[in-house]
């Protein structure tokens, strides 16, 4: 994206994008008695999402590092939410897996955080949370086709 001379809506968005994403975040998890469950959350419905990943795929849809990611899909296995599960034709390659008390953490902790949402989105009105709603749908498409494109330039080597 390329930015006019003197257009100052490129670090408006950015400005507003760190500013105001952060508070959201930091309000909700506020509002949650324990910040490690709704990281924890987040961890595994990104799992959820992806599909039973590899620790890689996962490492780049959480922009973390390979050995970041390691210990922490190590703290989650010892607690019983995902386990490793070996590539069948493909020693080399382990899968992440979420494990039946996983899915269970993620439908119990939905209905905290969903509850946790009502209260924070409260003083908005129902057209107010529809806009919020597709403004989230957008982002996550925004978020998305960047993650797509960073992965194709990988595989060409750029």
């Amino acid at each position: 994206m390329k930015e006019k001379e003197g257009d100052s809506s490129l670090e408006e968005m950015i400005g507003d994008t760190l500013l105001y994403v952060m508070l959201f975040k930091n309000k909700l998890t506020r509002l949650s008695e324990n910040k490690i469950v709704m990281k924890t959350l987040a961890w595994l419905l990104l799992v959820e999402q992806l599909d039973n990943p590899s620790i890689s795929e996962l490492g780049d849809g959480l922009n973390v590092s390979k050995s970041q990611m390691t210990a922490r899909v190590d703290k989650l296995v010892e607690a019983g939410l995902i386990e490793r599960v070996p590539d069948k034709g493909d020693r080399r390659k382990i899968w992440i897996v979420l494990t039946p008390e996983g899915k269970d953490f993620i439908r119990n902790s939905q209905k905290t955080v969903k509850e946790n949402m009502n209260q924070l989105l409260s003083p908005l009105s129902l057209k107010e949370v529809e806009e919020l709603k597709k403004s989230i749908r957008t982002i996550k498409k925004v978020v998305l086709k960047i993650q797509d494109a960073q992965k194709n330039r990988k595989l060409i080597g750029d």
